[in-house]
């Protein structure tokens, strides 16, 4: 078939789709179904159930679509911007001016976040390294950092730049909105990208971490796995759940299990159940030592 070629679909494969079409329709009676007759020669429609026709989107649906666009608009390291922004100009065009005026004040960007996006997606396209001040969750620091920008990605509606930090002799992920003071250097940027695996569906890599630590979670905090890159086991009623975190920085997996000690408890591996017991056993030293008020 010249349209599996086309399409750079297999035959056989093009051919069961075309199949499925049948299917298909406004409804589930058979006059409301898609009818055709598929060869390898050709394809005959005698029913298309509209589908020769530009549908016209209802308010709702181009206010939906409008917003979606108008997201796409601020995201950085779009392939086609462009074609974006003209979709959304198109929409624009075909809605009356108080759905517009709604729908981009919902889609407002957020200045503090957008800049430090916009500049990122500058330094990526110049090649050129990139300097900012940078509030670490994982190290519960704040410091000026000088790294070489590779790639951007969004993921759960946050933004993340991964770049090269030269200090550490790897790449790391910077997550923009807490980014401040982003400025494009003038060195040329070596962001090592062949030494960048990157996997969609694992953008941080959580697969690759060889230290996991086991977790018994009470069974009315199982949320806790929505939030944190926690993988849950088998549960049996009435009793801790039991999972499993990967430990990308210890300092942070220590914060993060005193910060949740009513929630879970870490269980092992050994060595890391003895440095959370030792830091929660100097904490309590320290409000021991505190003369009352």
């Amino acid at each position: 078939m010249e349209a599996a070629k086309d399409l750079g679909r297999d035959p056989a494969e093009l051919q069961l789709e075309i199949q499925r079409l049948q299917c298909c329709g406004v409804g589930t009676w058979p006059e409301e179904l898609v009818d055709l007759e598929a060869s390898w020669q050709r394809v005959s429609i005698s029913n298309s159930q509209g589908m020769d026709r530009p549908l016209r989107l209802t308010p709702t649906e181009a206010g939906a679509l409008l917003l979606t666009l108008e997201s796409l608009e601020a995201m950085p390291g779009l392939t086609d911007r462009e074609a974006v922004l003209s979709a959304a100009a198109k929409l624009r065009t075909i809605m009356d001016s108080e759905a517009v005026a709604i729908f981009d004040s919902l889609a407002a960007d957020d200045p503090a976040e957008s800049t430090p996006q916009e500049i990122l997606r500058e330094a990526i396209s110049a090649g050129r390294r990139v300097a900012f001040t940078y509030r670490s969750i994982s190290s519960d620091t704040t410091r000026c950092r000088e790294v070489d920008p590779a790639k951007i990605f969004v993921t759960e509606g946050e933004t993340y730049l991964t770049a090269w930090d030269g200090e550490a002799g790897q790449h790391k992920n910077f997550r923009a909105d807490r980014m401040s003071q982003v400025e494009i250097l003038d060195q040329e940027a070596s962001p090592h990208l062949e030494k960048l695996p990157f996997d969609p569906e694992d953008p941080f890599g959580y697969r690759m971490i060889a230290q996991q630590a086991d977790l018994l979670i009470h069974p009315e905090h199982t949320w806790l796995a929505d939030y944190f890159p926690i993988t849950l086991g088998e549960s049996v009623p009435g009793e801790p759940v039991p999972a499993r975190m990967p430990v990308g920085s210890e300092g942070w997996f220590i914060r993060f299990a005193l910060g949740q000690s009513d929630r879970l408890t870490v269980t092992g591996p050994e060595e890391l159940v003895a440095k959370v017991r030792r830091r929660a056993s100097a904490a309590l030293a320290a409000y021991d030592g505190t003369p009352d008020s």
